[in-house]
């Protein structure tokens, strides 16, 4: 089995639409659903992101695989 694709966005809770910020990330692990809390590691400089929400389409590249997410660091600072 294959990475499931992610379209990585920034915002809120639910906010499947929010503005994308990284399309195309492989996950770390086959078929790997992410944790709440988990943070990721983006490429090209993106930084560290706190997964917050994310919904699983039926396919591992569907359009419709997103993960919501917030600056680790913001997130760090407001704790």
């Amino acid at each position: 089995m294959g990475r499931v694709v992610w379209s990585v966005r920034t915002g809120r809770i639910g906010e499947f639409d929010a503005p994308e910020i990284l399309g195309g990330y492989r996950s770390a692990n086959p078929v790997h659903e992410p944790k709440l809390g988990e943070v990721l590691h983006l490429p090209d400089g993106l930084g560290q992101w706190r997964v917050i929400d994310w919904s699983l389409a039926d396919r591992i590249d569907a359009a419709g695989n997103v993960l919501v997410v917030e600056s680790a660091a913001a997130a760090n600072q407001a704790a």
